[in-house]
């Protein structure tokens, strides 16, 4: 009976003279591939179509750095501290959540779930983009992955992405259902609610046939890159301990002041 070794994976495998990726060698792909490539190779274990590196690489790079927000912000002010670079880009990555950053990975499950009911009930994505709309007003539910508090108009890097996806050809149902959801919410309050960066990184992702897991995978992977920039920048062009507020940018509401006795 063979003992069962304590730990299992089918990414990798290494021994003292080599290193293999999903079967390849590392070299290889070292010297074949881009890093979008290699991280396609990673996710998937299979080698992409140079179109599909292509579009990975431009999902990577649109979500590499948004200058001061909510994880370049807590990076800076970590790294200001004196912490090391890793520490201080593990900080910002930490911020992306639900609401920054993270958006992308549930609206990637939905999106794949609704394109599975759209072909089985033979309905085109556009019918079945206004049914999800009328369902989510009617129960007052908020859908992740649209509009922008910084680009309320729309974001150049969407419009970017959709058009590489369409000259690769690789623009399929999940972003053109995504983008149909943004139109029908047009119709129905009259308001423009456009994709953001979130949402078509995940629709890509999922035309790419990427685990809906993996959606926050694309934003803090590349992000992290520009984190780190951020935390050098802090570290070399300032002058450490940053301050946060002054005692007049805070409204204290608590007690009043009171004796111990």
């Amino acid at each position: 009976m063979t003992q069962k070794k304590p730990w299992r994976t089918a990414i990798s495998r290494f021994s003292s003279e080599s290193v293999e990726i999903a079967g390849y060698k590392h070299e290889d792909l070292i010297r074949k591939l881009d890093f979008a490539g290699s991280l396609f190779v990673l996710y998937q274990q299979r080698m992409p179509k140079p179109a599909e590196a292509k579009l990975l690489n431009a999902m990577l790079i649109a979500a590499i750095d948004h200058s001061i927000v909510a994880s370049s912000a807590v990076t800076r002010i970590v790294s200001a501290s004196g912490v090391p670079l890793q520490a201080s880009v593990a900080a910002g990555i930490l911020t992306i959540g639900d609401i920054h950053g993270g958006a992308g990975q549930e609206l990637s499950r939905r999106l794949e779930e609704w394109v599975g009911e759209a072909r089985r009930d033979q309905l085109p994505l556009r019918d079945k983009a206004t049914q999800i709309v009328q369902a989510l007003r009617q129960a007052g539910e908020r859908l992740e992955g649209y509009g922008h508090p910084l680009h309320p108009k729309g974001d150049g890097r969407v419009d970017a992405l959709v058009g590489v996806a369409n000259e690769l050809g690789l623009a399929g149902p999940h972003l053109e259902i995504a983008l149909a959801i943004s139109d029908a919410i047009q119709v129905a309050s009259g308001k423009s609610l456009p994709l953001n960066i979130d949402g078509v990184i995940a629709a890509l992702a999922s035309d790419l046939g990427f685990n809906w897991r993996l959606g926050r995978a694309f934003i803090f992977v590349p992000r992290a890159a520009g984190l780190a920039a951020h935390a050098m920048e802090e570290a070399t062009r300032e002058r450490g301990w940053r301050k946060i507020a002054s005692p007049e940018d805070i409204e204290y509401d608590g007690p009043a002041p009171r004796s111990v006795d």
